[in-house]
């Protein structure tokens, strides 16, 4: 997005911005300018939570995720995308993938000691976002004509899709979703 350093000082590729501020329509021309309004318009305010209903019939809680092996890190390693922009930590995915077998066993005790105790390895959390244009839009001078991506660190991808494969497995083994729903589901 950005054809020089952040410290640019205003030189970018994305043209000024019109966006709304209560009733009164504001021009961003500056690049912090214009990172508040892709903010404002792409991360809009969260709403205030809920609480929990406390009549609601829960079913039993399942007993973790499981143990992963050597084998689902194997997979999900041969399975990224080798040409994707590196993450945060700088380490290109085709070398991740290309050494797979090298790597394995150290990967296997790190992701086990995280599920086993509850871990989490703060620096693979850290995420770069990129905003980039949506195609085919008339005009690229509203934020909306932008979408945000997230880069994170491929050890951390690789962790929670086994994971997540794990609640997926869980899920439809103790049927806890509808029949109705299709949406996420295996087939």
């Amino acid at each position: 997005m950005v054809s020089a350093p952040p410290t640019d000082s205003g030189k970018a590729k994305i043209p000024k911005l019109k966006y709304m501020v209560g009733e009164q329509e504001m021009v961003a021309s500056m690049n912090k300018e214009k990172s508040i309004a892709l903010a404002r318009c792409l991360f809009p305010t969260k709403p205030q939570e809920q609480g929990a209903n406390n009549e609601a019939k829960y079913p039993r809680a399942c007993k973790g995720v499981g143990k992963i092996t050597r084998e689902q890190i194997c997979e999900q390693l041969r399975k990224t995308k080798p040409f994707k922009a590196p993450e945060p930590d700088g380490i290109p995915n085709i070398a991740l993938s290309n050494c797979a077998n090298l790597i394995v066993n150290r990967l296997y005790f790190i992701y086990d000691a995280m599920l086993e105790k509850g871990l989490h390895y703060s620096p693979w959390k850290i995420s770069t976002m990129v905003v980039l244009q949506k195609p085919g839009k008339l005009q690229y001078n509203i934020p909306k004509a932008y979408r945000p991506i997230a880069l994170l660190s491929t050890m951390w991808k690789i962790l929670t899709t086994i994971v997540a494969g794990h609640i997926t497995h869980l899920t439809e083994k103790h049927q806890l979703l509808s029949p109705n729903h299709f949406g996420g589901r295996p087939g």
